[in-house]
């Protein structure tokens, strides 16, 4: 099927590995600088993607998506675009070419003999002077539509601010495509996390420089202090330790037309002790947070084998622990109010008895919400006769 001409799909495309290639060479700066708190990276601001120390540019770099494979020649539109761009830069005093190195980095290949292989990274082929002699051929020539205005810019330099300029470009060919710059990013976080944990590693890492890329564009700034990775590097490093597991729904929102489930079992059994509106909204959220959290868990294969049969066992043994000291403590009251119990025991359970799944993961819900998965399995309950007034309960229904 033809695409329209109103599909946005290879702009979509670039955007994206824009921001992804963003995220690797954060990664890569991460590593060699000394202090990563004196470092930002901004999108979308000065250039495509743009590094600053201390508030002044030092690097620029425009990457170039292409999903088939072409050519750089001598009159290619991503070249002088982005030489506009860099030159506009400069006019407005925003950069100048002495403090900044430029980067043009494509996933097209470099024409031999070209412009651009005169300012690419090859040693042997790099030579800004004999570029400079054919940039002045190139725009002295009857410019197209497309590269006119860039024709124009370059032309508006003096002789030295061009080879200036030009000394400072890099053009960067065959850059990793979306799918293989995947294999880079993975190759950043080797040794943070075993192995078979890059790839949900390198998905959280994502989803959090996505989140971070679009709250800085809607703010206006567009810039990411590069310490901020390093933390949120650090964060997950410590999430995929052997002692402790990410947390992915701690903070997510629970649909409300779930709350309307009120025939789970986990429910009545809290509404056969009592239990208020506030205690039984708190426990939907728990619930669907635990269940989503295990459910993705289990699909990038972070537990161990048997490991969530364990934890379920603990909790049960947890429950039947504090059902027994509330039943002694209300005998010795001789107080036999069962729905109180109840009450005292799903307090326990829920605070104290919420025992972590591995010791430094931390967050509550899921263990909270493991209780309710063994409520609603009949597995434990909170008042003495669960399973009879249950039972009949659902007898009466189907009656």
């Amino acid at each position: 099927m033809p695409r329209s001409n109103f599909d946005a799909t290879y702009s979509l495309l670039g955007y994206i590995y824009q921001i992804r290639y963003g995220l690797l060479v954060s990664l890569e700066k991460m590593r060699d600088i000394d202090d990563p708190d004196d470092y930002f990276v901004s999108i979308e601001s000065l250039d495509d993607i743009a590094f600053d120390k201390h508030g002044s540019p030092h690097e620029m770099l425009q990457t170039k998506y292409h999903s088939s494979p072409g050519n750089l020649n001598n009159r290619s539109p991503d070249i002088w675009k982005t030489v506009r761009v860099w030159i506009e830069s400069f006019k407005s005093e925003q950069l100048n070419f002495d403090a900044c190195t430029f980067f043009l980095i494509t996933t097209e290949t470099i024409a031999s003999g070209s412009f651009a292989e005169l300012l690419s990274n090859n040693n042997s082929k790099r030579n800004p002077s004999d570029a400079l002699a054919l940039s002045n051929e190139i725009t002295s020539s009857k410019a197209s539509q497309e590269n006119e205005k860039a024709f124009d810019a370059f032309n508006s330099l003096t002789e030295s601010e061009k080879l200036k300029l030009l000394n400072s470009i890099y053009i960067l060919d065959n850059a990793e495509n979306l799918v293989d710059i995947e294999k880079h990013l993975k190759k950043q976080l080797v040794g943070i996390v075993r192995e078979q944990q890059l790839p949900p590693l390198l998905s959280r890492l994502e989803g959090r420089w996505f989140s971070t890329v679009i709250e800085v564009l809607e703010q206006g700034s567009g810039r990411i202090c590069i310490g901020e990775l390093v933390d949120v590097v650090n964060d997950l490093r410590e999430q995929f330790l052997p002692s402790n597991l990410p947390d992915d729904y701690s903070s997510a929102e629970v649909d409300e037309l779930l709350f309307n489930e009120e025939d789970r079992t986990f429910i009545q059994q809290l509404k056969i002790i009592g239990a208020g509106d506030k205690l039984i909204k708190r426990a939907f959220m728990d619930f669907y947070r635990s269940s989503a959290q295990r459910t993705k868990w289990i699909d990038d294969g972070l537990l161990h084998h048997g490991e969530l049969k364990a934890h379920f066992q603990k909790l049960v043994e947890e429950w039947e622990l504090q059902a027994g000291f509330i039943e002694t403590k209300l005998e010795l009251e001789a107080d036999s109010c069962e729905k109180r119990a109840g009450l005292e025991l799903y307090k326990v359970c829920q605070t104290e008895g919420a025992k972590p799944i591995r010791d430094s993961f931390s967050q509550p819900y899921f263990s909270r919400g493991s209780y309710h998965n063994l409520a609603d399995l009949l597995e434990i309950g909170w008042h003495s006769d669960f399973k009879n007034l249950i039972n009949s309960s659902q007898d009466s229904k189907v009656a």
